[in-house]
């Protein structure tokens, strides 16, 4: 697994990095989300007559905004990332570009890549949760969008939760390391469980018609439906390939940890994934920028 982050001139990036053999985990991670919205891309309907702009803010190997604009063919799809997606995104239709953009850089490099008004859908996942300066980037896509134009972040909210309220169900050696994440990423200056202020922040800047839903990604295939229980056999294979690079130089630098601590957690943690009734919320953030916009 590797562990490396990506520098930014604001903040890391805690993921390990797609270029560097994570793809399939990502990949993986967007089937996972298809299958809690059955087969959709987003929580909010799009008509596959779609004609707007789309930008997909930290597009990753690119697959979402490849498969969008395979839906919506008279859609314009850009994905952009700290890094090349086009190194990784495989079978991209005419209508789908990528472009390189730090989205903590500054606001010139921002507009130079993203100009202000230009954008119908937005679309994030798992990004502002990475991110040190999480508000400034709401900001930055409220400002992106055209007037009328909609927004939806799809956010995991750590730690993870169990359906189970027992107390021997709460302390489990995986929710004791999900747990110290949290904290360890709050030293490094990242909120792990950001979900929780973005429809405040949305309100702040100006988005109308927030609207926030949480749901659950099983972590094993002990939820009812062939659906849920095929997405969390499917989310349990990432946390075994990604928990690894997802900690390693938080503990370190967060907690003062040596490896080989993080590395006796982590494997505790990793035993222990499928047990209980344990699942990772994720929270599904929509809104618009007024039609006159402010």
């Amino acid at each position: 697994m590797n562990t490396d982050t990506a520098k930014s001139p604001r903040g890391f990036y805690s993921l390990p990095s797609h270029l560097e053999g994570d793809n399939r985990r990502l990949n993986q991670q967007h089937e996972v989300f298809r299958l809690i919205l059955s087969s959709s891309l987003l929580h909010t309907p799009v008509s596959s007559c779609f004609q707007g702009f789309v930008l997909d803010v930290g597009t990753g190997t690119g697959i979402w905004a490849t498969e969008f604009a395979a839906e919506h063919p008279n859609a314009q799809v850009t994905g952009i990332d700290l890094f090349d997606p086009l190194k990784s995104a495989k079978g991209v239709p005419p209508n789908c570009a990528f472009g390189v953009a730090n989205a903590e850089g500054s606001d010139e490099e921002w507009d130079s890549v993203v100009p202000p008004g230009s954008f119908d859908l937005i679309h994030t996942r798992m990004f502002l949760m990475i991110l040190r300066d999480a508000r400034t980037v709401v900001e930055r896509i409220f400002r992106a969008l055209r007037p009328g134009g909609r927004v939806e972040f799809q956010e995991k909210q750590d730690p993870y939760r169990s359906d189970d309220p027992s107390p021997e169900a709460q302390d489990t050696p995986l929710l004791r390391h999900a747990r110290l994440r949290v904290e360890a990423a709050a030293r490094c200056g990242l909120d792990r469980a950001v979900a929780r202020l973005i429809p405040m922040w949305m309100a702040e800047i100006g988005f109308e018609e927030i609207e926030a839903v949480e749901y659950k990604i099983p972590i094993g295939p002990w939820m009812e439906g062939e659906a849920m229980k095929i997405a969390g056999t499917k989310y349990l294979e990432c946390l075994e390939w990604g928990t690894l690079g997802f900690s390693k130089t938080i503990f370190i630098k967060g907690l003062g940890w040596t490896e080989e601590q993080v590395l006796g957690n982590v494997r505790g943690a990793v035993n222990d994934l499928g047990n209980g009734k344990v699942y990772s919320p994720i929270m599904f953030i929509t809104g618009r920028k007024p039609a006159r916009s402010m």
